[in-house]
């Protein structure tokens, strides 16, 4: 599991995230000496490609309005390097940051830590038939970009995806006794993806023409026919859900 240590600053409109380099080592009479001898070469392997030197990165995790988060409570899941199983964490994803924050316990004296951005870690919640990983994508501007994306069906040929997007808006003071003021806040934003097996992972148009766009002439009309048939919704995630398996059986 990559790990990196974080100490959260609370404000009135605002909340800071500061990510530093964290101590390995378990002092003595340190209440989580137990956690830290836990660790095994793989978990130590992969927290040392983290270390970050000290640098202290800053970001934006809270608003009086919105959150930057998917969910404000930590959940429990298993964190996976590939195959091997590294354990099982509380986590919650910060939407705005791109990062996943995990916990080995609830307490709140435990600082968070940052699941490390890479394709081979996969965090599968015990609740719920989805999984989060880091990959590569091409949004809905053609450009190249990155992130979690949280499966949402795997099968043989298709995969399904969701991605979460979280802009941060500044308050904004009333310019006259006319005008309210605007608070400081977060949107959030839910787009979806898809990738052929043997394909980029791409995004998956709301729009039914710019859909149909993206698949051959056979391919195109056979969904055309099935979009029509079933009444799909292409704005309503169970309805991609069941699109995504017609093609993955096909």
């Amino acid at each position: 599991m990559l790990l990196i240590s974080c100490c959260t600053l609370w404000g009135t409109q605002a909340q800071l995230v500061n990510t530093t380099a964290p101590q390995t080592g378990a002092a003595e009479n340190d209440p989580y000496a137990n956690y830290h001898k836990r660790w095994n070469p793989r978990l130590q392997e992969l927290f040392q490609k983290v270390k970050n030197d000290g640098e202290t990165v800053s970001y934006y995790v809270g608003a009086e309005v919105g959150s930057a988060f998917e969910t404000e409570e930590f959940n429990k899941g298993k964190v996976f390097y590939k195959e091997e199983d590294l354990g099982e964490f509380y986590y919650r994803y910060n939407i705005f940051s791109r990062e996943i924050e995990v916990k080995k316990t609830l307490l709140e004296e435990e600082k968070h830590k940052a699941l490390i951005r890479d394709p081979n870690v996969v965090l599968i919640p015990s609740q719920g038939a989805k999984n989060y990983r880091f990959l590569s994508f091409i949004n809905e501007k053609g450009e190249k970009d990155e992130g979690y994306l949280i499966a949402l069906y795997e099968g043989n040929s298709y995969t399904l995806y969701k991605y979460l997007e979280a802009k941060f808006s500044e308050a904004k003071p009333a310019a006259n006794s006319m005008v309210n003021p605007k608070p400081s806040k977060f949107t959030q934003f839910t787009d979806y993806y898809y990738k052929h097996k043997d394909g980029s992972v791409i995004v998956l148009p709301s729009n039914k023409n710019k859909l149909l766009a993206q698949f051959k002439d056979t391919e195109s009309s056979m969904l055309k026919s099935f979009i029509k048939k079933e009444k799909i919704d292409l704005k309503a995630e169970e309805d991609l859900i069941r699109l995504i398996v017609f093609l993955d059986q096909q």
